[in-house]
């Protein structure tokens, strides 16, 4: 297991477009940068899954076996492990005056998962930056001749992450479009079997592992409605069944059923049907007698 190195930079950075900065592949555990890192980032996944997170625009991904995902720099970010296998996690920063061009050019940015044909290959890239690195001395380090290797070698990995445009396409979509899916409909079924009990969106966001922004976001993307008017309308469905079941029931003990407050279920009902509860349960009752 190759742990986390830095790079010493060479004295004449402005000389090399593409220039390693970071490398390392170890076991990852949760770790936050609110600041982002200074430099471009490439990340390769060999077990386990993770979680990745945009601080900015709250957008997550599942990283899985086999992708690999880039990320810009100062731009804050966190990550943290999903599965009980451990996530074994490759990664490497790296600048230069061509890093953002390049990474452009080869379709690694925008920010999006892929798979590389040549995952293994790729992996023992890695390892062989980092060896490169530590089996050096200091002294050796600054050789223009090594210097010169890493930059070439660091070109070398970014040529094989290379997006084809069948490999960018179909699988990552349909690899993103499966995790949000599964997310909205773990929370649909928490909204389905939690809805008498009071029930908060920031709670149910974070019980399918989105921001409360994001999630909504999605929600309203795939059902036409925020989360909270879902759960809004599954109550007001109930109430009305409550209301024509049971003539007799009080309006508070109906409210508490649903894990609302009196007033405010009354405010909720009468904008929904323009009447309250006791006038929509006498209107019931004459319809049956």
């Amino acid at each position: 297991m190759l742990p986390f190195s830095l790079i010493e930079m060479p004295r004449n950075l402005s000389a090399y477009p593409l220039y390693p900065y970071s490398v390392g592949r170890h076991i990852q555990y949760h770790h936050v940068r609110p600041a982002g890192f200074p430099v471009h980032q490439i990340f390769l996944i060999r077990s386990g899954s993770g979680r990745f997170r945009d601080l900015e625009d709250g957008t997550e991904t599942v990283l899985q076996p086999g992708m690999a995902y880039t990320f810009p720099p100062d731009r804050g970010h966190e990550y943290h492990p999903l599965s009980h296998e451990p996530w074994h996690v490759g990664f490497i920063g790296f600048h230069g005056s061509q890093a953002a061009g390049v990474l452009e050019g080869l379709g690694l940015l925008p920010s999006a998962l892929f798979h590389p044909e040549r995952f293994e290959e790729c992996w023992d890239m890695l390892g062989g930056i980092w060896h490169s690195v530590n089996g050096s001395s200091t002294g050796r380090q600054e050789d223009q001749s090594v210097q010169q290797d890493l930059s070439v070698t660091l070109y070398r990995l970014l040529l094989m992450l290379r997006r084809s445009e069948t490999s960018a396409g179909a699988a990552t979509r349909l690899e993103n479009q499966n995790v949000r899916n599964d997310a909205l409909n773990k929370a649909v079924s928490l909204i389905n079997e939690h809805f008498t009990e009071p029930l908060l969106i920031t709670n149910l966001a974070a019980a399918v592992g989105y921001s409360v922004q994001h999630f909504q976001r999605l929600f309203l993307q795939e059902y036409g409605m925020t989360p909270h008017k879902y759960l809004q309308n599954l109550r007001l469905q109930r109430a009305m069944q409550m209301l024509t079941e049971d003539p007799e029931r009080p309006v508070q003990d109906i409210a508490l059923n649903l894990g609302m407050e009196t007033n405010y279920f009354i405010r909720v009902f009468r904008k929904a049907h323009g009447v309250t509860p006791g006038v929509m349960r006498s209107r019931l009752h004459r319809s049956t007698e």
